[in-house]
């Protein structure tokens, strides 16, 4: 954690190391931070739950104190982070040069990114490793915020300035994600399942304001592992972004590109917005859990465009089949 003075001596000698300091923690090592100054006004800091200014006067120390006291938790938390992350690039770094010392020597002209692609694959993998280990948590298949300018499969979409509490708001993108390539004067429009509160998943009743029962923790037990009951998906919960609900895969809407809020194209390029964006992307959804979104919903939509069968007569085929086989 670090306490941060904006300015050094006063504020006409322009001597603002504070404020570049603030720039390095923010953009090279992140940590809570508190703004300590008596210069508030001279900035004006992002958003930001770890970033909180005090302005310097009588029992102002009491308050900086008070801060920093909530920070310590998450202050732990990204330590054991970097210390995970640092043990793991050790690892990758002392195998990998190891595995790709012919590599390395046989490709000067490639050897500037031989080794770090093949770190970061090795970092990647032992993480993913570490993690599938413990058990995933629910939330982690919800990448928040979302990576990327692009829009994928899966993700999730919420209504204009909806509250993050409010399924209804919400927006799942069912298009593949190489249909919604944007290419010359071509603009994609994107397939999207409506959401709704967890009310009735599969045959399983929820009462808002009652607890499970056993009997509903059995039953929703093997529904939660497939990830789906019927026409249902359901997502988990990522507080303060995704609330739990079901994505409700034949209750489906096509929304025109230009809805939804994204900062490129795919191309880098800005987007020629030609209304207001209402729709703001809020999170991804990680593989494989991406790729069950679109096996599910193929599942619902592929089954009532099958028409019916004689499944009685192709029974009796498949057992004379199998009676002149034998009998040859």
């Amino acid at each position: 954690m670090v306490v941060l003075d904006l300015v050094e001596g006063e504020l006409s000698e322009g001597k603002d190391s504070g404020n570049r300091s603030f720039e390095q923690i923010r953009d090279v090592w992140f940590c809570p931070v508190v703004v300590y100054t008596g210069f508030g006004q001279t900035r004006t800091f992002e958003a930001h739950q770890q970033v909180v200014q005090v302005t310097k006067g009588r029992g102002s120390e009491a308050r900086v104190l008070e801060e920093l006291l909530k920070f310590v938790p998450l202050a732990c938390m990204i330590r054991s982070v970097h210390e995970d992350f640092d043990g793991r690039i050790r690892e990758a770094l002392r195998d990998s040069v190891d595995a790709l010392h012919s590599q390395i020597a046989g490709n000067a002209g490639d050897a500037d990114t031989v080794l770090p692609r093949a770190v970061r694959r090795q970092v990647a993998a032992r993480v993913d490793l570490a993690a599938s280990a413990q058990g995933l948590r629910a939330w982690e298949r919800l990448v928040v915020p979302p990576l990327g300018d692009d829009l994928l499969t899966a993700d999730l979409l919420r209504l204009g300035d909806a509250e993050p509490t409010d399924a209804a708001a919400f927006r799942m993108v069912l298009t593949l994600s190489c249909d919604m390539v944007r290419s010359g004067n071509r603009t994609p429009r994107v397939l999207v399942a409506r959401c709704e509160p967890l009310r009735k998943v599969g045959k399983v009743e929820l009462v808002p304001g009652k607890p499970l029962s056993n009997r509903q923790r059995e039953a929703l037990e093997s529904i939660l592992n497939e990830g789906m009951a019927g026409y249902q998906l359901v997502v988990p919960e990522f507080r303060g972004h995704v609330p739990p609900m079901a994505v409700n895969l034949k209750r489906l809407e096509l929304v025109e590109w230009d809805r939804i809020d994204l900062p490129s194209n795919g191309d880098g390029s800005a987007d020629k917005v030609t209304r207001e964006p209402d729709l703001k992307r809020v999170a991804s959804t990680d593989s494989p859990f991406r790729e069950m979104v679109t096996w599910g919903y193929l599942r619902v939509t592929g089954r009532p465009g099958v028409p019916e069968i004689d499944a009685e007569g192709w029974l009796d085929d498949i057992s004379r089949h199998l009676e002149d086989e034998g009998s040859a």
